[in-house]
């Protein structure tokens, strides 16, 4: 029988899913997959970080996976039934803020997606550096741990050994079950997650929901969406503001401002991400942050008739739209007055950009 086995990635805002999903894809560039990503706001900024081959990317918008899941990914399934034949495995990038037991619900429920799509494994990428705050303060980045079968424990090179050993142990406390192995994005460690498909059939953490409208008979394509729907109150309570700009940033002053804003005004940010247009550049910057880190990355040139603009989206709880905007609009023009401010707090050595 045909089968296309699918693993999801899941993890908190700014774990690395991104950056690890791309790892995949460089590795095993022999296999075609078909990846389905999600991203929480209105406006999509992972589709285009994802280096990939033409499969296109399924994205959905406007709340996270595990809340649209019986909207859209049904539909999404049957098309990728159809076509079948295209690719040889699925790779399904969870937005940070989702609950992986919702997404999984209809790859050990429903006969026909279980059948034809069996569930390989559930990764969750764990910030080494951030995860203990993440635990106290989010429900989320509990489910995500609890819930998945290989806990990647990312950004390894920020942290001491002893705190590794003392993450790793906690990690074991809250799911013993788990598969736990460590790296950072210029070493990750090889995972052959193809095999993990015993942990779903009967003995493994998720559990089908006995309430999904799903019966035996089920068991071809095109699929229906059970009646059932789950809710999540996380969507209630974080937040996204999306913004778009037309024209260039200054560079400087766009790298001064943000780092400002994330050492002494980011409270309750989750993430930031941004696909940005500079003066005096034909490539994009890819800006993010996780935590107080800012980073800058060139990214593809600018190609020739291209409506240059610029994509940046915040997440996180209790986040002021207009003050974010007023931030943004400072950074269209050389302001002495920024710059005074830099030379106070002597922030240019933080970046070998200003050396």
């Amino acid at each position: 029988m045909l089968t296309r086995p699918t693993t999801i990635l899941t993890g908190f805002l700014g774990a690395g899913k991104t950056t690890y999903l791309n790892h995949l894809m460089q590795l095993n560039k022999q296999v075609r997959y078909a990846i389905i990503e999600n991203e929480f706001g209105e406006q999509g900024i992972d589709s285009e970080l994802v280096i990939r081959p033409e499969d296109g990317i399924v994205e959905l918008n406007n709340g996270c996976l595990c809340c649209t899941i019986h909207d859209s990914l049904y539909e999404i399934m049957n098309t990728l039934f159809d076509r079948k034949e295209d690719f040889d495995e699925i790779i399904i990038e969870a937005t940070g803020v989702a609950d992986p037991a919702g997404l999984a619900a209809p790859f050990v429920s429903h006969p026909a997606i279980k059948k034809f799509f069996p569930l390989s494994s559930i990764i969750c990428l764990v910030d080494a550096e951030l995860i203990e705050k993440q635990l106290v303060e989010t429900e989320e980045a509990m489910s995500q741990i609890t819930y998945s079968d290989v806990l990647l424990i990312n950004k390894t090179d920020l942290v001491t050994e002893n705190q590794l050993i003392h993450l790793k142990e906690k990690l074991l406390r809250l799911n013993p079950l788990a598969k736990i192995v460590m790296g950072n994005k210029s070493n990750f460690p090889e995972l052959d997650f193809t095999q993990h498909h015993n942990l779903f059939n009967g003995t493994g953490q998720i559990k089908a929901s006995e309430n999904q409208g799903i019966t035996k008979t089920e068991e071809n394509f095109p699929v229906k969406q059970p009646n059932a729907h789950h809710h999540h109150a996380h969507t209630e309570e974080v937040v996204s503001h999306s913004f778009i700009f037309d024209k260039p940033f200054k560079f400087e002053v766009l790298y001064q401002q943000m780092l400002v804003y994330l050492t002494f005004q980011s409270k309750g940010l989750y993430r930031m991400k941004g696909l940005v247009w500079v003066d005096n550049s034909d490539h994009q910057k890819v800006m993010q942050s996780v935590g107080k880190r800012l980073d800058f990355q060139e990214k593809r040139a600018w190609k020739e008739g291209e409506q240059r603009k610029s994509t940046l989206v915040f997440i996180g709880k209790n986040l002021k739209r207009a003050g974010l905007e007023k931030l943004l609009s400072r950074c269209f023009a050389y302001i002495l007055i920024i710059l005074k401010i830099f030379d106070i707090f002597n922030l240019w050595r933080f970046h070998p950009v200003f050396n």
